[in-house]
């Protein structure tokens, strides 16, 4: 008996691809599969922010990209993701509401999606388990991040992704979209690849 061949199958596979398509909207990218979304910075002070700014408000990017890539995925990971959603604000066009854009379900699902992806038994979240970005430099105002680059509890993105796939994994990617913006740096989306 001849089996076809099957698509990688993984449980946050079949809610990661139409929520990052629907993604787009949401959080207001300019991507074609990915969210924006950016990091706020805990440097941040509070005392700075005017009386009328809830505190959800997004406050300014991280001085280096790994800096934003690793506080982007620990807020994915904390599941606040409202706050990672809002923190891309400084990247939206003119115009663009960003706390209407990410109380939209697809921000929302595009995010738990994500975390579900990361977050294995055994493996460590923050703050105890810590996330880290090596191997990246910035050539420029926007870099391409691979899930390869990033590691959680000392494990890669991609390896955590894998987790119960099943088929030919291949081709399977996920890179993440970096944008400089007025000296801070932003998660500007992601890009997912099967």
């Amino acid at each position: 008996m001849t089996v076809p061949a099957r698509r990688p199958k993984t449980r946050w596979l079949a809610p990661l691809v139409p929520a990052v398509a629907v993604g787009l909207a949401a959080c207001g990218s300019v991507g074609v599969s990915g969210s924006a979304v950016a990091v706020t910075s805990p440097s941040a002070s509070p005392a700075s922010a005017s009386p009328e700014t809830s505190q959800a408000q997004p406050a300014s990017g991280a001085e280096t990209l790994q800096g934003a890539l690793e506080r982007w995925v620990t807020q994915i990971l904390q599941e606040q993701y409202t706050e990672a959603c809002l923190s891309g604000a400084p990247l939206l066009p003119a115009g663009q509401d960003a706390e209407t854009l990410c109380r939209k379900p697809a921000a929302l699902a595009s995010a738990k999606s994500l975390r579900e992806a990361w977050a294995k038994p055994g493996v460590k979240l923050p703050p105890e388990g810590k996330v880290e970005v090596a191997g990246v430099t910035a050539q420029g105002n926007e870099v391409t991040v691979p899930d390869t680059a990033v590691k959680l509890d000392g494990r890669t993105l991609h390896s955590l992704e894998l987790i119960g796939a099943t088929g030919d994994t291949g081709s399977f990617s996920l890179t993440f979209k970096m944008e400089k913006h007025e000296g801070a740096w932003y998660v500007q989306g992601f890009d997912l690849e099967l």
